[in-house]
């Protein structure tokens, strides 16, 4: 898929690491991602999208935060914390893909893994199912 595909995607990324949002940020950039909000856990990431004028179109988060982690954090979306994106696909960042994961990820509506460290060739097919997935 072209960088020029993500153009007008807003992708919001949730996690603690600044360090990861950092690079996190940058290999969107490389796939055209022009429009990115971060937020440093899940509550800040729910008050963002209550208030933001933003159209997000994907969410990004880390699964293991302080306070609220990512699976919670993915529950709240998906019942509704924020009426207008409870249907928004949501990729998870993770160290390891493991079979535990992938149980949580059916339960939760998940829509795929992020590997850590992320790559664009790896990260691109990766949001372009989770875009088809819920469009």
């Amino acid at each position: 898929m072209s960088p020029t595909s993500f153009s007008s995607l807003c992708v919001l990324i949730v996690d603690d690491d600044v360090f990861a949002r950092h690079i996190l940020t940058r290999v969107l950039e490389q796939l055209g991602v022009v429009q990115i909000l971060e937020a440093e856990d899940g509550e800040k990431a729910l008050a963002l999208m209550a208030e933001t004028e933003h159209t997000i179109g994907l969410i990004i988060t880390d699964i293991s935060m302080p306070e609220i982690d990512g699976w919670s954090f993915a529950r709240r979306v998906r019942y509704g914390a924020v009426e207008r994106f409870k249907g928004l696909p949501i990729l998870m960042l993770t160290g390891n893909d493991t079979d535990a994961n992938a149980q949580k990820a059916r339960t939760h509506k998940i829509n795929g893994f992020v590997v850590k460290p992320p790559q664009a060739e790896t990260l691109s097919p990766l949001i372009s199912k989770a875009l088809k997935e819920t469009s």
